[in-house]
């Protein structure tokens, strides 16, 4: 009976643990959300800076897990690329080992009591008392989740100390440390969460039910385990999200193997370099130790490690969705930043049907085209499908708590999805006539089509230029030049149509259908370029816009 009272403890403190660490995640996550990733933005410049936000943020999440999530969200929305990304992750296997250092210091060193008791009781009172104040209720949270945390903890240190005991414990010592290494991953990829294998593992060691090398070995196979949650984020998601987490994986697996290899040595290290005696404080260095040697063996070829990736689960089919997909919408800013992204990627689609429409070479253009290859004769059909998928994305974003500043950005994306999709409308209304005045007898028709043909060239290729490698401090007069030049190449091919109908026979109805298509082509390319206005110009007000291109 004994027995199973100490198992029954063992398991209740280990589910008082995780759920306290998931009420500890859960109320970070609220109170520093959208902080944490504007900062993972920000910091990810270059390497060293990646890989020490990586470490800085999850000290402060305490979870791996919820970070490498948050990054796998990042870039799959193309806010973050493969390469920095990497870095955020490798850091971040560096700042989880901080749970082990204040559960090993604060859990076996001084009376949990004396902490869990006051944190329970503020934690408790505060979630009562403001529980409509967002901020006091999620700080509440983090205070009882951090108790939750300490009570589990004492409750698996009792049981495995009073098990030690009671029971020959020499069978555990003499496992070997590959096969406990098996044991740490396993467990940990079952409850996804290697803090809590890191808080079992110093409480047996703390028990004596196993020996340091042992205990090092199990965490060990933790920090491999603790990778199949991203692996699982990354099933359903775009190859981007697929390479990162088989970045993260390789990259677990070498430096653990590595601390496998050199388990003794390292031991060796810390006791007689380091002079750490303390198997607790052993066992949490050794942690540490080897994860920064991970680091610092990856850091130099973190830019190859990308590209070897870069080349993995390569989607050779036309994807029409690019970046919303499996983006979360909980956090505004990072979906808005993700949804303008597709949206630029809609333009960019919208530009290539015009293109295809006009049967325009598009070799001069392959510089700007980061659509990928492209079947430009029928895919309006994918415009249409991108516009739909990019419409719901806004809608979830819209059940949101927008921010002023978020709310006036999406009203802007979704007016120019608006304008490009009347843009594409016009020009494929006319693709029929195209394909008629190319199969035309009449020398006449041929001449005003191949001139209306170079004229939009003209005008295409500076529009994507602006379009792709715009100035933002001239950026506004660019594009009124554009639709100055749009209303130009409108007018001078009407009177390149009358001086033709004047000198040569042309049948009333190809008159007609070509005075239509001139009119069509200068109403898509003028939404087309309101489009742009939206997309590249943030808060800046349609009418000055208007006001300005219609000025003489």
């Amino acid at each position: 009976m004994i027995e199973g009272a100490n198992m029954w403890e063992f398991f209740a403190g280990l589910g008082i643990f995780l759920f306290g660490l998931k009420l500890l995640e859960m109320a970070l996550s609220n109170l520093a959300g959208r902080s944490f990733k504007r900062f993972l933005r920000k910091h990810t410049s270059n390497r060293i800076k990646a890989v020490l936000s990586g470490t800085i943020v999850t000290g402060f999440l305490q979870s791996s897990s919820i970070v490498s999530l948050m990054v796998l969200a990042l870039v799959g929305a193309g806010i973050i690329e493969l390469y920095n990304a990497l870095g955020i992750v490798i850091g971040s296997n560096l700042g989880t080992t901080f749970t082990g250092w204040i559960v090993a210091y604060f859990g076996f060193q001084i009376n949990i009591e004396e902490i869990t008791f006051p944190l329970l009781a503020i934690g408790g009172l505060m979630v009562i008392f403001f529980n409509e104040k967002e901020k006091l209720l999620n700080s509440g949270k983090f205070i009882i989740g951090l108790g939750f945390l300490f009570l589990g903890l004492d409750y698996m240190k009792t049981s495995l100390e009073m098990l030690s005991n009671q029971f020959d414990l020499t069978q555990f010592k003499d496992l070997s440390p590959y096969l406990i290494f098996v044991v740490g991953f396993v467990f940990t990829a079952i409850i996804q969460s290697s803090s809590a294998t890191m808080v079992i593992t110093l409480s047996a060691l703390n028990a004596g039910i196993i020996a340091l090398p042992s205990a090092a070995a199990l965490v060990i196979g933790s920090d491999l385990g603790t990778t199949i949650t991203m692996i699982f984020g990354s099933i359903k998601g775009s190859p981007a999200k697929k390479r990162l987490a088989l970045g993260q994986f390789l990259f677990n697996l070498v430096a653990d193997v590595l601390a496998l290899i050199l388990l003794y040595p390292l031991l060796q290290l810390i006791s007689e370099t380091f002079l750490i005696k303390d198997p607790l404080m052993s066992l949490v260095a050794f942690h540490s130790l080897f994860n920064l040697i991970g680091i610092l063996l990856f850091l130099p070829l973190l830019k190859r490690f990308a590209k070897w990736l870069n080349n993995r689960f390569l989607d050779r089919a036309v994807q029409v969705c690019k970046f919303i997909i499996g983006v979360p919408t909980n956090v505004p800013e990072i979906a808005t930043v993700a949804l303008r992204k597709e949206v630029s990627h809609l333009l960019e689609r919208v530009f290539f049907l015009h293109l295809s429409v006009l049967h325009i070479d598009s070799s001069a253009f392959q510089e700007f085209n980061h659509v990928g290859e492209l079947q430009l004769d029928n895919n309006y059909e994918q415009i249409k499908e991108l516009e739909g998928e990019i419409v719901e994305f806004y809608l979830k974003i819209q059940n949101e708590q927008l921010e002023r500043s978020d709310s006036i950005r999406l009203k802007q994306l979704i007016l120019a999805i608006r304008y490009a999709m009347s843009s594409a409308k016009g020009i494929k209304d006319i693709k029929h006539n195209i394909l008629d005045f190319d199969k035309s007898i009449n020398d006449q028709v041929l001449f005003l089509i191949d001139t209306l043909k170079i004229q939009q060239q003209g005008l295409y290729l500076e529009l994507f230029r602006t379009f792709r490698k715009s100035n933002p401090v001239t950026l506004f007069e660019e594009l009124v030049d554009l639709r100055k030049l749009s209303k130009s190449n409108y007018d001078q091919f009407l009177d390149e149509i009358y001086n033709t109908v004047r000198k040569a026979e042309i049948p009333e109805v190809e008159i007609s259908t070509i005075l239509n298509v001139n009119r069509e082509i200068y109403s898509s390319n003028k939404t087309y370029i309101s489009a742009m206005k939206e997309l590249l110009l943030p808060n800046h007000k349609a009418g000055s816009f208007d006001e300005a291109s219609e000025a003489a």
